[in-house]
């Protein structure tokens, strides 16, 4: 992650909408933001050909190679690209005119990093099309090329998002939308939903990174947050063929059922799959959620500034966790946490799992993990040591 410069997002976000409300609802309009760190993370497998473009910067010499990175599954928004690798040059056909001779703006050197096999293009700034209309995009690209079988691949650090001040019983919150711009349907679908509170707007986060600064866009476009219950619309306009995106906020009338929770240090826990996506800050005993059946769980940790996290994606399911208005549900996850081993057989080999277990036996991960540090083991027969080792990371 990059160095963060507090003051480069801060100056956006105080002066993005703080949208306009009415009895039940609030509209909040978007702005187009851009970090100096990653707040999500691509890879993809560009498609390369050997036929020269139209055009091409002369002198050429070393190891060229020519393809097209393809950003949401339109061709139309397809970016041809040229690779000198040899003198760690990138040119990009922004004008999509398969002339890499006329985008002064599209030329990009890397460092003199080695193996030149690996080369990082920092600051590039693309644009692509959408229902609602063109968007930016600042991000980092990072070629490799290792040859058969693996191929040419590229990841894509991205370091913009959109962003708007949003009001809801009296507390503001920062609320966005992290896009994946690799999806055909438009800025929305399988995108990530940011909302955090507004005085946390200045603190880096990472789509990926499972902190839960964002939390997955849910499909029922109905949200839980602060005990309230909101119905979200996705709207927005187009200006001078530029994307002006927004959210509506609409609070429900919602049937609630107690959920009682063991565990301990819960910063944060979301709840998916069900009726309502469901966002708790903090919770700590019995809290109300709507009535409905959820089948994910996401939790973020934190004690005296350490942090962990379980990630629905990541890790064993907990079941199907159904609230009705009648009886609690008890839900045990939480700290405090454990360093534990599983042990399995294989064949003749002992297999040791490291497991960082919470309340109920669910596992996490720690945020921040020295690798040069790893968890160690020492198996005794009675009181004689038989073997000692060290876990390795993945």
């Amino acid at each position: 992650m990059a160095v963060f410069c507090p003051g480069e997002i801060l100056r956006a976000a105080e002066g993005a909408p703080a949208g306009s409300s009415s009895s039940n609802a609030t509209l909040v309009s978007l702005e187009y933001q851009e970090t100096s760190y990653s707040v999500n993370n691509w890879s993809v497998s560009p498609r390369t050909q050997t036929i020269p473009f139209k055009k091409e910067p002369g002198a050429l010499s070393g190891k060229i190679v020519r393809g097209a990175l393809n950003f949401a599954g339109d061709s139309s928004n397809a970016i041809p690209f040229l690779w000198q690798r040899d003198a760690r040059k990138l040119y990009l056909d922004l004008n999509r005119n398969e002339d890499l001779t006329d985008d002064p703006s599209g030329v990009f050197l890397a460092g003199a990093a080695v193996p030149v096999t690996y080369q990082a293009f920092t600051n590039v700034r693309l644009d692509y099309n959408t229902a609602l209309g063109r968007c930016r995009m600042l991000a980092d690209l990072n070629f490799y090329d290792y040859g058969p079988p693996t191929g040419l691949m590229c990841t894509v650090a991205m370091r913009s998002f959109w962003q708007g001040k949003l009001t809801l019983q009296g507390r503001d919150w920062q609320v966005g939308i992290v896009q994946n711009v690799w999806d055909s349907s438009g800025l929305l679908q399988n995108s990530r939903l940011l909302l955090r509170p507004w005085e946390k707007r200045t603190e880096p986060f990472n789509a990926g990174d499972g902190l839960l600064a964002s939390v997955p866009f849910p499909v029922s476009r109905k949200v839980f947050v602060d005990g309230h219950g909101y119905q979200m619309e996705w709207t927005g306009r187009s200006e001078n063929g530029e994307a002006r995106p927004a959210l509506r906020f609409m609070e429900q009338s919602v049937a609630l059922g107690e959920l009682k929770i063991t565990g301990q240090y819960i910063s944060r826990l979301v709840l998916t799959g069900g009726p309502y996506l469901v966002v708790l800050d903090q919770p700590a005993g019995a809290v109300k959620i709507p009535t409905g059946s959820y089948n994910q769980l996401d939790i973020k940790l934190e004690r005296n500034g350490t942090e962990a996290f379980r990630s629905a994606g990541q890790a064993q399911a907990v079941g199907r966790i159904a609230v009705n208005e009648k009886t609690p549900v008890v839900l045990n996850v939480g700290g405090p946490l454990t360093n534990s081993v599983r042990a399995s057989r294989h064949g003749p080999d002992l297999r040791l799992d490291y497991l960082l277990a919470g309340a109920g036996g669910e596992t996490y991960q720690m945020a921040k993990q020295d690798r040069s540090k790893p968890p160690g083991f020492a198996i005794y027969h009675g009181e004689k040591k038989m073997a000692t080792g060290d876990f390795e990371y993945g």
